[in-house]
């Protein structure tokens, strides 16, 4: 026997559009609370090739100027925990705040050691006698609990003050 073939009508095709609904709105949720990483500046940083490994013996220039970034306590004692510290900021002996008034202030930009450091810096440049082609050598050195923002408003100092050569001083190994 044969059998009858039967007609398909085109109305009784359907799509599901539940599921793929879902899909896009799932889609669309996930990008909307997802938190893209991106990065918040640029620092122009070119690795020296006039240093490195060499054959002779390393110059020293006893002219140079170390910002030292440390966290301190209330007492300016030395905190070792990265929690109940504030940053103070020296060149040499000369400390340029006192622990918590960087912190004090909500804006840190506009705190008055910025300008002070900025014209400090500036002394030591026109002073400067030494032998470097770039100029007055300084090496910001910075304690690991120090905010990052600190240490980016130290080197914003450095560079307002006309100041080339910037070196970051390694992190201290316990022994």
């Amino acid at each position: 026997m044969a059998r009858k073939r039967r007609k398909m009508d085109m109305d009784e095709v359907e799509l599901e559009l539940t599921p793929m609904i879902d899909v896009v709105f799932n889609l669309l949720i996930f990008f909307m609370l997802q938190k893209f990483q991106t990065t918040e500046g640029i620092i122009k940083a070119y690795l020296p090739k006039n240093r490195g490994m060499g054959s002779g013996t390393p110059s020293l220039d006893l002219n140079e100027v170390r910002i030292k970034c440390l966290y301190r306590d209330k007492s300016n004692r030395r905190v070792k925990k990265d929690t109940g510290g504030f940053v103070v900021i020296k060149v040499g002996d000369e400390q340029f705040n006192k622990p918590g008034d960087l912190e004090a202030i909500a804006d840190p930009e506009a705190n008055p050691i910025w300008p002070r450091l900025q014209k400090k810096l500036q002394s030591f440049k026109s002073t400067y006698k030494g032998k470097n082609e770039n100029g007055l050598p300084v090496i910001i050195d910075s304690r690991k609990q120090v905010p990052t923002a600190y240490v980016v408003l130290v080197l914003n100092e450095v560079v307002r003050a006309g100041i080339k050569d910037v070196t970051f001083a390694a992190p201290e190994k316990p022994y």
